[in-house]
């Protein structure tokens, strides 16, 4: 059983990103996965500043909810991406999740 992180950078709840995740979570459950989704709607990452303070091991500098995030990626086996394509690119919420 692995365990699963989904981070969901859709912007409209119940629109397409939405249900796919559904459906991935469903087959991931069927087949005996542990599967978290966590919405960007809901918890608000910005984008990084550049101040290098997480190289040193410390939590990052902004209020958001990045630091409660932080210790369940380092506990997925397997992290998702799931983002509407806007422009032919991922959403800016799974931008400034990723930078």
């Amino acid at each position: 059983m692995k365990k699963i992180l989904i981070i969901q950078g859709g912007g409209r709840h119940n629109g397409n990103t939405d249900q796919l995740v559904k459906a991935f979570v469903k087959g991931a459950n069927e087949m005996g996965h542990e599967v978290e989704v966590i919405s960007l709607i809901k918890n608000e990452v910005k984008g990084c500043l550049g101040c290098n303070i997480c190289r040193y091991g410390k939590p990052c500098v902004q209020k958001d909810s990045f630091n409660e995030i932080v210790p369940k990626i380092m506990a997925a086996d397997l992290l998702v991406f799931a983002s509407p394509l806007y422009f032919w690119t991922i959403s800016s919420s799974i931008k400034a999740f990723i930078v």
